[in-house]
């Protein structure tokens, strides 16, 4: 219970560190938050930026959470995973809400993405990222609201994973959920915008 505790606020303290915005105003002096829909994350490091920018950031949001949660992870390596499941399931939520309230930025946070991908792949081994450029690659030739490409991302991940790992990940993968659905919220009622060469 209190190396979860520890490692719990590692993971949230790292994720709530703002590595977009840090790299934007070093990088190029800019606001990130002045672009795009105004929030702090990799996508708006992207459009203000470059792609140079945006790659660095988009990286540095995955690692924040993948390195604290594969650390703490790996402490069970030769034990039996389930039954630690519940402690790994608050230190991979962990950076995940503090990506997206972070105390640092008065709890006004990015919507959570980079990191959720982190968190999936230091817990499936590598095998999320993959899988992640498949399903997104998919949705975005067939459809233009990313939240919609996004969610089906991570039901995808939830549904895929569980399998594997015996309904372990399901925990997570709804909490994850839930989170992602709350920080995209706005962007639902906008629908299902299917590509031209469908609708045609």
């Amino acid at each position: 219970m209190y190396d979860t505790l520890i490692w719990t606020f590692i993971a949230f303290i790292s994720g709530s560190v703002p590595w977009s915005l840090i790299c934007v105003r070093t990088l190029s002096g800019q606001d990130v938050r002045r672009v795009g829909d105004g929030n702090p994350g990799a996508t708006n490091a992207w459009i203000s930026s470059g792609w140079m920018v945006g790659s660095i950031s988009m990286l540095l949001d995955v690692l924040k959470a993948a390195v604290p949660v594969w650390l703490f992870t790996n402490q069970f390596s030769d034990t039996s995973y389930p039954v630690h499941f519940l402690s790994v399931t608050v230190v991979a939520i962990s950076p995940i809400i503090g990506h997206a309230f972070p105390p640092f930025l008065r709890f006004r946070g990015g919507k959570a993405l980079a990191p959720s991908w982190g968190s999936w792949i230091a817990l499936t081994s590598g095998m999320a990222f993959p899988v992640a450029v498949l399903i997104l690659g998919v949705m975005h030739l067939m459809q233009k609201n990313h939240a919609i490409t996004v969610t089906t991302c991570l039901i995808g991940f939830t549904v895929i994973f569980s399998i594997i790992d015996t309904q372990a990940l399901i925990i997570f993968g709804i909490l994850n959920l839930l989170l992602v659905i709350f920080k995209h919220r706005s962007e639902y009622q906008h629908g299902i915008a299917f590509r031209s060469w469908i609708r045609t």
